[in-house]
């Protein structure tokens, strides 16, 4: 407790930051943010809040008050509908992950999802024309297609819900793809913006035979090397771990927030060691 969020120096004037969803136990959120916080001498701490109701958050982020949220599964959609207002770029994804609540109390929403998609592959491929697949639907997945639709790439979109990525590619000028098709198309980029895989290395959104594609990119960052990675590998294909949007979207949120540049490498240091950690852990290792 005291590594990760320093209790003993919070005082009067410390401004309270979380992390909301449900689950957030596996987040690595409260120690790459706490970590940038201490960082640059910003006198915050940083917090996991396990939210079943938004309700019961929003009370929650008025009475303490909560400075600054970052919000993830499952309510990057409904908390829309909750704030004062949001960037032009939000209302279009239709998700928010980042909201700053201003001093006379209205909350704001912002969406840094899109910068850790995009970013990562700008420095790989060029975008406009770029077939890219998106697995899922829901808020990552509409900031990924968004996104990338915005920089001239062409969108597939696979989901479970047929009707849910029928819906969003309608929204985005986008394509759906059957499952079947898969074996017999190929992608410049394969994104995996559906939970699957997360905190175990058995499950993967996708068979081998299924993975046509020059760049895998898996949003899933625990554990570091997922089942959808190591296949991806086999086949070939460049890969880029969940860890890398996890810290591009972490950092542009404690810009956000704070108004100063974020400890980008102190926050992938971070990442990379507490995975590192959870995997020995996982298999029985020690660690010191």
């Amino acid at each position: 407790m005291r590594s990760i969020y320093r209790i003993d120096q919070v005082d009067a004037v410390t401004k309270v930051y979380g992390v909301a969803g449900d689950p957030v136990s596996h987040s690595l959120s409260p120690a790459i943010m706490n970590a940038a916080l201490r960082s640059e001498n910003v006198n915050g701490v940083f917090l996991a809040l396990n939210t079943k109701s938004l309700k019961d958050l929003l009370a929650c982020v008025r009475e303490i008050p909560i400075h600054g949220l970052s919000i993830t599964m499952p309510h990057k959609e409904a908390i829309l509908k909750h704030l004062d207002n949001t960037d032009p770029h939000t209302s279009k994804i239709g998700a928010c992950n980042t909201v700053v609540r201003s001093q006379d109390g209205k909350l704001y929403g912002f969406n840094t999802d899109t910068s850790g998609v995009v970013r990562p592959l700008e420095q790989r491929i060029l975008l406009s024309g770029a077939r890219i697949l998106v697995l899922g639907s829901g808020g990552a997945a509409r900031a990924a297609v968004f996104g990338l639709k915005e920089r001239g790439a062409e969108i597939f979109i696979l989901n479970r819900n047929v009707a849910a990525a029928q819906k969003l590619a309608r929204q985005a000028k986008a394509r759906t793809v059957k499952r079947p098709d898969l074996k017999k198309l190929d992608f410049d980029v394969i994104i995996n913006a559906t939970p699957v895989g997360m905190g175990n290395t058995r499950e993967s959104p996708l068979n081998p035979e299924e993975i046509r594609a020059k760049i895998v990119f898996d949003m899933v960052y625990d554990p570091a090397e997922t089942r959808l990675l190591k296949l991806a590998k086999e086949r070939g294909a460049e890969v880029i771990p969940g860890s890398v949007m996890f810290v591009h979207q972490a950092a542009r949120q404690f810009e956000i927030w704070t108004g100063k540049p974020a400890p980008r490498e102190d926050m992938l240091r971070i990442v990379t060691l507490a995975l590192a950690e959870r995997a020995a852990a996982r298999n029985g290792v020690k660690t010191k």
